[in-house]
């Protein structure tokens, strides 16, 4: 991997504000996500792309004093050529950016086979169809692996204010985050079930259960005695774990239906395949905060 992050994202981002450098990291990570290399690599161009990311940033923290009088400085009236020539220059450095990372994607090709057009493609965002379940007892399996890419268990650069440690769900989007520090999060892809798409923000984590028991497709979702500890039963349509949260019918809970993740659902609540939702229950203690987004 011969692509200097740094240097390329410094010159992108020279004279931007927080909100422009963000969006210049992120056209960045889509790039790197949409080409066609293998996961694995796609992995390791999205790490050094999020180190350079950290180095940046800490960088301009520590200089953000003496970048003030230099705004400052070009701001005066003798020297009005220079906001215009900054402004220039960054884009003229975005611009450049984009090319030379497309272009070292694209040299490369697909490694062993490459990743198919499903595994590298993007999200498509709100999808309002939704999908099949199997039926209770069927176990339809426990990895994310044929699952495009982007709802497959992966670290992220993620700037938040949530504290490390919360989780955030993006609904409409269909990921839910466990936030880590440095502007990085481990993110899971998800199903939603309608009625957990709109209502609050805010909640905690109150109760952790492994495979908690279906008893029938009857029983009510806001029942929360209806939900039991049990033995394990890989096709129970709850899945492997489950967290309850301070509200009735509110729960992140695993499947028997993976190929559902990244969709609405008909049943449930949050849903993620066996193994990622078994990842979370290990890392998430009682209390955690959970966020809501849309």
């Amino acid at each position: 991997m011969n692509v200097d992050y740094y240097s390329l994202l410094t010159k992108a981002v020279a004279g931007k504000d927080a909100g422009a450098r963000d969006q210049i990291y992120e056209n960045a990570y889509n790039l790197i996500k949409r080409s066609p290399l293998a996961p694995q690599v796609v992995s390791s161009h999205a790490a050094a792309l999020a180190d350079a990311i950290r180095r940046i940033e800490d960088e301009l923290a520590a200089k953000e004093v003496k970048f003030s009088t230099d705004v400052n400085g070009a701001l005066s009236p003798d020297k009005k050529w220079k906001p215009l020539l900054v402004t220039a220059s960054a884009v003229v450095a975005t611009l450049a950016l984009a090319a030379l990372i497309y272009g070292f994607v694209a040299s490369r090709g697909p490694i062993g086979g490459g990743a198919t057009a499903s595994a590298t493609k993007a999200p498509r965002g709100r999808d309002d169809t939704v999908a099949t379940d199997l039926k209770p007892g069927v176990d339809g399996g426990s990895t994310g692996e044929n699952l495009p890419f982007a709802y497959q268990r992966q670290v992220v650069f993620y700037r938040t204010t949530v504290v490390p440690g919360s989780i955030v769900v993006d609904r409409e989007n269909r990921f839910l985050y466990l936030i880590d520090s440095n502007n990085s999060a481990r993110r899971y892809g998800i199903g939603v079930a309608p009625e957990c798409l709109k209502g609050g923000s805010f909640f905690h984590v109150t109760n952790k259960l492994e495979w908690p028991d279906w008893k029938s497709p009857a029983a009510s979702m806001k029942d929360a005695d209806s939900l039991l500890p049990s033995t394990g039963r890989p096709g129970s349509p709850l899945g492997a774990r489950a967290l309850l949260l301070d509200k009735p019918g509110l729960l992140i809970h695993g499947t028997n239906s993976p190929k559902t993740i990244g969709h609405l659902v008909a049943s449930g609540c949050i849903r993620l395949v066996n193994e990622d939702v078994e990842d979370l229950y290990r890392r998430v203690p009682l209390e955690t905060r959970v966020v809501f987004v849309s």
